[in-house]
């Protein structure tokens, strides 16, 4: 198997990790980690000097062009994502495009057992994850759940909750609480405007990324959602 170098920038203890599980251990459940995998050490630690590689970060696969059908200005991006699932549980994956003034990436990833909605939140991560610089951000999504938790303040009141919502008056755990938690920090990061699209409806990105969710949930690189399966 090749060798693999996490970089980990932001967590409890930052440094270059040979393995996935120490790595975990340094941002699993820390708000706002960052961290990536490199083929290489140096392009490890360049990352760890505050540089950009354009290598993918762990359960991403990115390629990249030059060109797209937006016109972006400098310093904003725009983000469309989505997630799917072969049963619900089931095998899952999600899809992201990222497109900036001058660059355009595909994201996507896909998981042995998970959920739809999960899918659909870590779409939106993934998207967010790869623009490393602070930016005014818009975000597509099909997913009203996505959406309605973003613009409506839902998700922020789970966590003023510590992740619990009510239900008839009582209070019950939030689900995706892992993911929502990561989703809010980088909202927080970023200027983050959500917009609604409709599924399934001829917008081009839209679609493109339905088609990686589904190719992604679809491979036989599928890796655990340890949020979900824990």
């Amino acid at each position: 198997m090749k060798q693999k170098y996490y970089a980990v920038r932001k967590g409890r203890q930052p440094g270059i990790y040979l393995d996935w599980e120490s790595c975990k251990k340094q941002v699993e459940g820390f708000a706002g980690a960052q961290y990536k995998s490199f083929s290489t050490k140096d392009e490890a630690a360049q990352y760890m000097s505050g540089q950009a590689p354009t290598t993918a970060v762990p359960g991403k696969k990115v390629s990249s062009a030059t060109s797209n059908s937006q016109r972006i200005p400098e310093g904003h991006v725009v983000i469309y994502a989505d997630g799917a699932c072969s049963g619900n549980p089931g095998k899952g994956g999600y899809g992201a495009v990222v497109l900036r003034s001058d660059q355009r990436q595909e994201l996507s990833a896909g998981f042995r057992r998970t959920t739809n909605n999960r899918m659909e939140i870590l779409g939106c991560i993934a998207g967010l994850d790869a623009v490393e610089e602070r930016s005014d951000v818009i975000l597509y999504s099909d997913s009203r759940y996505v959406v309605d938790a973003s613009t409506k303040g839902w998700a922020q009141t789970w966590r003023s909750r510590g992740w619990n919502r009510k239900v008839e008056g009582e209070l019950v755990p939030a689900l995706n609480s892992d993911l929502w938690a990561r989703l809010l920090d980088l909202c927080e990061w970023h200027r983050v405007q959500f917009r609604w699209v409709r599924g399934h409806d001829g917008n081009v990105e839209n679609e493109r990324c339905d088609e990686l969710a589904r190719a992604a949930a679809a491979s036989d690189d599928l890796q655990p959602d340890t949020g979900y399966e824990k």
